[in-house]
């Protein structure tokens, strides 16, 4: 059983988030604190696509001209994001730094070693706990260790040997904000992450992201032998976690990759700030290009289980992918997508918002016969 304590919006705010409706600037701004304590063991919190059995009436189809503009949202900070993910405190009672990084670092770090020095004793965890955070510095330490000593070739110790790839996760990630945005992003919005130590330690999904990363940093590089240690150290992520994320992707910060199995991220894919991706998504190409072919996915987006985006498509601010949606146009920021490229949008007029009534356990609509 897991304890959580989180600050976030009011409730009517989180359920105009979970439908993918932007809120205006003034409820932004207005939006009043709640605490939010969870006790339970949540398992597997996904993002299930609306029934792809409802006519076209019932939806936009994309590439048509919407009745209604969503006013932007603010880009929000990497170290703390709006909403719902806006600020947290531990099961301690610390409440996280918004505005420094470094500091916001250094209370992650903190946390993780009171659970890990919990966890000190024990027969089966001891030793990796103390070897691998009580032994560690800091945050970053912590993580290239953790991340080293999996993506290591134990049997032969020639490739990609532990020592070598210590070193160059520590370079990598020393001056990245991005990492420490990952952990706080999953603590905030994984119903199922009860602990630093949890995140930090078992979760594959931000194992396989921190070595994407490391990767990146070598393919920037530019030089053959850079790109094939990169390339060497995506087929490992992709052997050991399943995994396949191209090292010259660009991924934002706070970024919970669920489950992870079943992700496949070309090369030229871009994914913003504080997004959500759930197992089995794709962001692929058409196979009718070269160049940049991949999407283009902004902040706070949430990308379904099995949800595939094909080409080089922009998916908008805090927009929604329904779960096994196929999506080749463009999305615009604050909307939801299921199915081949149909759009929910509830407030696309006063007749359709009376008509659609909105689930309370899932972000779908239920849509009956209505005219427009």
């Amino acid at each position: 059983v897991g304890l959580f304590v989180a600050v976030g919006v009011d409730d009517g705010a989180a359920r105009r988030a979970q439908a993918g409706a932007a809120p205006s600037e003034r409820q932004q701004q207005a939006a009043p604190l709640v605490v939010d304590v969870r006790v339970g063991d949540d398992d597997c919190d996904q993002t299930h696509g609306a029934t792809t059995s409802a006519s076209r009436d019932d939806a936009m189809w994309l590439g048509e001209e919407p009745t209604t503009t969503l006013s932007p949202l603010a880009r929000r900070k990497l170290v703390a994001p709006r909403g719902a993910t806006r600020d947290l405190v531990t099961t301690s009672g610390v409440r996280m730094p918004t505005e420094s990084a470094a500091e916001r670092d250094v209370v992650i770090y903190n946390e993780l070693r009171r659970e890990a020095e919990a966890m000190e004793h024990s027969a089966l965890l001891g030793p990796a706990v103390r070897a691998q955070i009580l032994e560690s510095p800091d945050l970053v330490s912590v993580i290239a260790e953790v991340i080293s000593a999996r993506l290591a070739r134990a049997t032969s110790g020639i490739m990609l040997p532990r020592d070598k790839l210590k070193e160059a996760c520590v370079r990598a990630l020393r001056h990245d904000e991005r990492p420490g945005a990952d952990v706080l992003g999953i603590m905030q919005r994984d119903p199922a992450a009860i602990s630093y130590l949890q995140t930090i330690f078992f979760f594959k999904g931000f194992h396989a992201v921190q070595a994407q990363r490391v990767a990146a940093n070598f393919w920037k590089k530019g030089s053959m032998s850079s790109k094939h240690v990169a390339l060497a150290i995506q087929n490992r992520v992709s052997e050991l976690w399943a995994v396949d994320v191209h090292p010259a992707a660009h991924l934002g910060g706070g970024l919970l990759m669920d489950h992870a199995t079943g992700v496949v991220v070309g090369e030229t894919a871009v994914i913003g700030n504080n997004c959500t991706i759930l197992h089995s998504v794709t962001l692929g190409g058409t196979g009718k290009e070269r160049g940049d072919r991949h999407p283009k996915i902004g902040d706070r987006v949430v990308l379904g289980a099995g949800a595939t985006v094909l080409g080089n498509i922009k998916v908008g601010d805090d927009a929604t992918v329904g779960s096994q949606a196929v999506v080749t146009k463009e999305v615009p920021e604050g909307m939801t997508v299921v199915g081949l490229n149909k759009l929910l949008d509830p407030n696309i007029s006063p007749t359709r918002r009376e008509s659609v009534k909105k689930r309370e356990e899932t972000w779908q609509y239920e849509v009956s016969g209505y005219a427009i």
